[in-house]
């Protein structure tokens, strides 16, 4: 989970939650939350987030599908995923 691996990357950078709290005015119990895996938080909060510690977004492919069968989904123009840096 997403939680799980900021944890991990908040170990390797040596911040804290507390310091990443307070530096972008993340509210405390929701980042808590969110590290323990109860809580998602938006995708603009995250960017801000990784911006801070120096890290990119990216999307990987699985593996594996989520799901055997059904139909293949195919993005329209409308829904495809914008660029947020530049």
């Amino acid at each position: 989970m997403m939680g799980n691996r900021l944890r991990e990357v908040l170990n390797k950078e040596g911040v804290t939650a507390y310091r990443l709290q307070k530096a972008l005015g993340v509210d405390r119990g929701q980042l808590s939350r969110f590290l323990n895996n109860q809580v998602d938080i938006s995708l603009k909060k995250l960017v801000q987030i990784a911006d801070y510690l120096g890290y990119d977004l990216v999307l990987v492919k699985r593996s594996k599908p989520k799901k055997k069968g059904g139909k293949k989904w195919e993005p329209s123009t409308s829904e495809r995923i914008p660029n947020f840096y530049g």
